[in-house]
């Protein structure tokens, strides 16, 4: 027997959903408050019990779903190596494809569209990441290492289509990490006036394309 639900929305009709959606969107619920925990008070500060309190459910709710706060951080770090997969398009040199430039753009704008929505976890990552204990590091150094990888494929992918000089691959494939990591972290500090995102990807783009010289030449 499959057991139900009903789920309702003051903007829309009541639903009927399973336990498999159910549990999709606890999981989820305890994901966002974690997020807000581990912002505000560090990973090291934080506590399961201020987990279940902010997520208004039971300390047993919480171990149906993780085992400790370690499980929800690495959690955590997945859920946004997948997002960002999704964003991070292959560039198209098809003949009813978008100028390549104009899905470079895309691409940036993606990333900075998940960069305003979340900052919590842009600020965990950045910030209350520092310190952890050895395996949580970890996590942390193998996710910024899937995410150079991800750059380096597209930078290769790049060269073999001719939009991409060829280059050392990982040194630039850093050079550019670093430029998003420094820009989500300023965009997402606090008491900051951020400029509107187009200014800010045809920034990224100007700077990753030409740098900063009035005229670019090889070196």
């Amino acid at each position: 027997m499959v057991s139900i639900a009903v789920i309702e929305n003051p903007w829309t009709e009541p639903r009927v959903v399973g336990q498999s959606e159910v549990r999709a969107a606890r999981r989820k619920h305890i994901l966002y408050c974690a997020k807000q925990v581990f912002s505000k008070k560090g990973f090291h500060n934080a506590s399961v019990s201020d987990i279940v309190d902010r997520a208004g459910i039971a300390r047993g709710t919480f171990y149906l779903y993780f085992t400790s706060k370690r499980d929800i951080f690495d959690s955590l770090m997945e859920d946004l190596l997948q997002e960002l997969r999704q964003r991070i398009k292959p560039i198209d040199i098809g003949p009813d494809s978008p100028n390549p430039l104009e899905q470079l753009k895309a691409n940036v704008r993606r990333v900075l569209e998940l960069v305003i929505q979340d900052p919590e976890l842009i600020q965990i990552m950045f910030h209350h990441a520092a310190g952890l204990d050895q395996r949580s590091a970890e996590t942390v150094r193998t996710f910024y290492d899937r995410v150079l990888d991800m750059i380096e494929r597209s930078l290769e992918h790049g060269i073999r289509l001719g939009l991409v000089r060829p280059c050392q691959t990982r040194i630039v494939a850093s050079c550019i990490l670093g430029t998003i990591k420094e820009v989500a972290d300023w965009m997402t500090g606090r008491r900051r006036t951020v400029p509107p995102l187009d200014v800010l990807v045809e920034e990224i783009l100007r700077f990753g394309l030409r740098g900063v010289s009035t005229q670019p030449q090889d070196i």
